[in-house]
């Protein structure tokens, strides 16, 4: 937001007149969770106002500016220009809706082992205020903060009572929470039952919330052909078709009667396609229900200035060559240079290490319900499992041992497991939590975690199963068919003459960011954990596609001049 960025408030309130317009469309949902996170609502339609003004001031002239000492086609900017602010307010405004709906997603992936918490609780005895302590201790995620802030309020006098205060916190909850919402009510409901029927109603709770988890999933995956299919129609092909009209328009007899406006073209392919394509596929990417925060690549302050050292160098050649096509070759074989060489490969075998932790959770559940307790079921399944397991859990059996600490403390303090896998880093401690307790209930909570995990990753596998086709054509023609067609179209651009050289470097660095772009795509549909692909990965396939282009740019020179 322009005010929060350093820019002073122009007003210090909304006008009478503008406070429907500025005011952001709130659910009871959304104004709970404003309220939690101590955001008012008037800041928020204040904030936007501001930013109003603000955009008024710096955009309307700069649109004028724009359409009147610039020449058409670029005067259509000025219309751009004075939609910025209407635009900046309506995100500013669109702010809590998008917080809510995060959050609502981070409710997800904790819903398993909060509810097999108090479920487990609720069995051993019968008190909804036990159920919730022991809900809040089950890790640190969003859902577990919600809830014990709707217990604050219980216990402070804001709510009338705990039932009644999760009852209304439940009916705040979004559609995709709807397995939350009718487990905490079975949950409520088994406070009041006795026997056999609690047990039921805590069992049908526990199957609920893994079963909500499994349908949000499988939902997500059947919308997500339409979006890319458009990815590759708009974002792939579109460009490419446009690219292959370049002759066609560029013939003194074709449709624009010899004159190309090369500017032009590059401001739509080298910038508005792309930036469109690329918004697309992160508003895809953000609807993932399991997608965690987003974590951008941290780059050493030393490699970074390596990697920026393109910039320099396609300046220097342009310098001393007064050519963009050699000053765009210098700085795109530097920049990928730069990427292979200093960037972090993609890590292999991550689904296996994952499933290594998903079986010993698994198995530490057994072990569990086999009448061991928590610490010798967790040694010894580390003894036992062969994966990636093996070596951490060894190493917090022996950090018990030389730091005389609980396990759970000893996992706790364990970053690797919780930066590269945090559910299920949750899903330990939660387990361990439990185990303080009662047993057989967090050897019972441990295997419900482990299914819940390995129907997560069945779904990962029938995204990858289902988009396979479209995927595999994506990758293949932004690293091989896009680059070779358009290295052909500039072969006929040499037959035909004319703005070869300034087509070359524009199609060099297109190849280039298609291929980019589509390797964050195809990284962004597998990193459901917000995990991203290793520069290396960029470096390697943008070498692959100008490798192309230039090879099939060379042909299109030499072999198509003697065949015609």
């Amino acid at each position: 937001m322009l005010v929060n960025n350093g820019l002073p408030r122009l007003a210090k309130e909304v006008p009478t007149s503008f406070k429907r317009a500025f005011s952001p469309k709130l659910t009871p949902g959304i104004r709970e969770s404003m309220s939690r996170r101590a955001e008012p609502e008037e800041a928020v339609s204040l904030d936007a106002y501001n930013a109003f003004l603000w955009s008024i001031l710096i955009f309307l002239p700069a649109a004028g500016i724009v359409l009147l000492m610039l020449p058409y086609p670029y005067t259509m900017m000025a219309a751009g220009l004075a939609i910025v602010p209407l635009l900046i307010p309506a995100v500013i405004l669109a702010g809590p809706s998008r917080r809510y709906a995060i959050e609502q997603r981070s409710f997800l992936k904790d819903t398993p082992a909060v509810i097999g918490a108090m479920s487990m609780s609720m069995s051993r005895a019968p008190s909804l205020e036990r159920a919730v302590e022991m809900g809040t201790r089950s890790g640190e995620g969003g859902l577990q903060k919600a809830i014990a802030s709707v217990a604050w309020n219980a216990l402070t006098g804001e709510a009338a009572d705990l039932r009644r205060g999760l009852s209304a916190w439940t009916s705040g909850l979004d559609k995709m929470n709807d397995g939350l919402r009718r487990a905490l009510h079975l949950i409520m409901a088994a406070e009041e039952s006795e026997g056999e029927g609690r047990e039921r109603l805590l069992d049908r709770a526990n199957s609920i919330a893994l079963e909500g988890l499994k349908e949000v999933c499988e939902r997500y995956i059947g919308s997500l052909s339409l979006p890319v299919m458009l990815v590759f129609a708009f974002g792939v092909l579109a460009p490419v078709m446009l690219f292959s009209l370049i002759p066609l328009l560029g013939m003194e007899n074709g449709l624009v009667g010899g004159e190309l406006n090369l500017s032009m073209l590059a401001f739509v392919l080298l910038l508005l396609v792309p930036s469109f394509t690329l918004g697309y596929i992160r508003s895809m990417m953000d609807k993932n229900p399991l997608r965690g925060p987003r974590k951008e690549m941290k780059i050493p302050r030393d490699r970074r200035a390596l990697v920026l050292t393109f910039l320099p160098a396609a300046l220097i050649s342009y310098a001393v060559t007064g050519s963009l096509q050699v000053a765009a070759l210098a700085g795109l074989g530097v920049l990928l240079s730069m990427l292979i060489v200093l960037g972090v490969p993609e890590k292999k075998g991550e689904q296996d290490k994952e499933r290594s932790f998903v079986d010993a959770l698994y198995r530490l559940g057994n072990a569990m319900l086999g009448g061991q307790d928590l610490e010798r079921a967790f040694e010894e399944v580390a003894m036992t499992e062969h994966g990636a397991f093996r070596e951490w859990g060894l190493r917090m059996v022996h950090a018990t041992r030389t730091d005389r600490i609980s396990l759970s403390d000893a996992v706790r303090s364990e970053t690797e497991l919780a930066s590269r896998y945090p559910v299920l880093h949750q899903n330990y401690l939660a387990v361990m939590n439990c185990a303080e307790e009662d047993h057989l209930g967090a050897g019972k909570l441990a295997v419900n975690l482990a299914q819940s995990q390995g129907d997560v990753a069945r779904a990962q596998a029938k995204v990858r199963e289902n988009l396979r086709p479209v995927v595999d054509m994506m990758s293949t023609t932004s690293t091989l068919f896009a680059p070779a067609i358009i290295g052909l179209t500039g072969g006929i651009m040499g037959l035909i003459g004319g703005g070869t050289a300034t087509l070359t470097a524009l199609a060099s660095i297109y190849v280039v960011e298609l291929a980019f772009i589509v390797n964050h795509f195809l990284g962004g549909l597998d990193g459901w954990s917000g995990r991203q692909r290793g520069l290396r990965s960029y470096g390697t396939r943008g070498a692959m596609a100008l490798g192309v282009y230039l090879t099939a740019s060379l042909c299109g020179q030499t072999l198509l001049f003697h065949l015609l």
